[in-house]
């Protein structure tokens, strides 16, 4: 005689199947994406209070709420039951307002998509750092900034604690430009630089550093070789 399966031992294992069948898909969310605008670009942040084999997060960025291209990942936990914060900087975005959304993809290659926040531009941006050497020197710091339209720029080389060392003011176009400080007569020690235009500004925190071929005796430099 064949025994008896309750109907509630078998409700018990259909549930058990279908949440096994759906572990791959299983991201709670404990704080929603959100946006918010920086002077360098938007800070998108988020966090997760319950993650079943996540693999990563890939940000997407639209114009019009409609079409959106990927602009970056952020690694997951994986598993987790902890609530996990996540956050990315989306730089040099221009346009009056930003749509973004998450794709959230698991181990095997399954997506979803959290709801979509929208970041709307407020702070004038006259001029963005695109570039810069490095901000340990011995000589020479360059700054490549790229501006929306032609003006007068002001920038300051002062001390770490404000005083100011040097004052010039520049005529730029639109587009890329470079500014270039000399550092060479300068004390070893950290600087900082002010860039102004209009009531827009950026602060470069930089490092003047000792010449080790210089300071080592009977030792020439490559510039006093080549005459420099």
């Amino acid at each position: 005689m064949p025994s008896k399966v309750s109907f509630k031992s078998f409700s018990s294992a259909l549930l058990f199947v279908f949440i096994t069948a759906n572990v791959n898909a299983e991201v709670t969310y404990a704080l929603p994406l959100s946006g918010a605008e920086l002077q360098i670009g938007n800070m998108l942040e988020w966090s997760t209070s319950l993650e079943l084999n996540n693999e990563r997060f890939i940000i997407q960025r639209s114009v019009d709420g409609i079409g959106y291209e990927d602009i970056g990942r952020v690694d997951a936990a994986g598993l987790s039951d902890e609530e996990t914060p996540y956050h990315f900087m989306d730089i040099g975005i221009n346009d009056p307002k930003a749509y973004y959304r998450l794709k959230q993809v698991d181990d095997d290659g399954t997506a979803s998509y959290s709801q979509t926040t929208i970041v709307h531009k407020k702070m004038e941006n006259n001029f963005m750092v695109m570039s810069m050497s490095s901000p340990e020197t011995v000589k020479q710091f360059e700054v490549t900034i790229d501006f929306a339209d032609e003006g007068v720029i002001e920038y300051q080389l002062c001390s770490l604690s404000g005083e100011k060392i040097k004052e010039v003011e520049q005529s730029v176009s639109p587009g890329l430009n470079s500014l270039f400080f000399n550092l060479e007569n300068e004390h070893e020690g950290i600087y900082k630089i002010l860039i102004k235009m209009g009531e827009e500004e950026e602060t470069l925190i930089i490092r003047k550093v000792m010449d080790e071929l210089k300071s080592k005796p009977n030792v020439a430099s490559k510039n006093d070789q080549m005459g420099g």
